[in-house]
This record gives structure tokens, sequence and C-alpha cells, in this order.
């Protein structure tokens, strides 16, 4: 799901961004709800700058954009091959898929993708 959030914020224009947001209702959950967990996360974590847009209803971000860091675990997970190769590995090593795992595995799921 990181992947998804970080492309799609990345696709975003500029006038986009202006009406665009991730928010968690308190009150309310739905099919968006995974995502925009995983946004907040990434938002929390400085992989994503924005306004915070929270309220007693949940927590919020609008006008999403990607930070230098964020640019960076996009391009390591980018690619499906190399994104596959991150998932199976950490699974296969027993190894949660946090933004740190997921940034270590990365580079040398990278180097096996462009070794084979």
């Amino acid at each position: 799901m990181i992947r998804e959030v970080l492309i799609e914020v990345e696709a975003l224009s500029f006038n986009e961004r202006d009406h665009f947001g991730y928010e968690l209702s308190y009150a309310e959950q739905n099919e968006d709800t995974s995502k925009a967990e995983h946004a907040l996360l990434l938002w929390e974590g400085g992989f994503i700058s924005g306004i915070d847009a929270g309220s007693m209803d949940g927590p919020a971000i609008i006008g999403p954009k990607l930070t230098w860091e964020g640019h960076e675990l996009l391009e390591t997970i980018r690619s499906q091959a190399v994104w596959e190769r991150i998932k199976s590995t950490a699974q296969s090593k027993g190894i949660e898929l946090t933004l740190e795992s997921v940034k270590l595995i990365g580079k040398s799921a990278l180097a096996w993708v462009l070794a084979n």
C-alpha cells in the first residue's frame, strides 16, 4: 500500500494537490481507510509533506507531496519486479515490511533484478 500511496502522490499536479488529501474518520470506516492509514504513516515518517488538517473526527492531511526521502523510497520500490522481490525476500526471511526493512531489502532486490 505504501508504494501505491507514493505513486499516487507523485502523480498529483500542483493544482490537484491543493484539493487532495487523506483522512481517517473515527466514526466511519471505508475502503480508503487502509490507504489513508498508510499515507498518514508516510507523512509522520517524513516521506510525504502536507498540511495537518486533523480534527476531532480524526487525523488528516491535505496538499500532500513527496519529500526527498519519499522520492528516494519510491525510486527504490517503483519497479514492480523490485517490489515483488522485496516482499518475497521479507516473507522468506520472516521480516516485517517496515519502512526501514523495505529500504534495506530494496537495495539488494534492485541489485538482484539488475543481475538477472
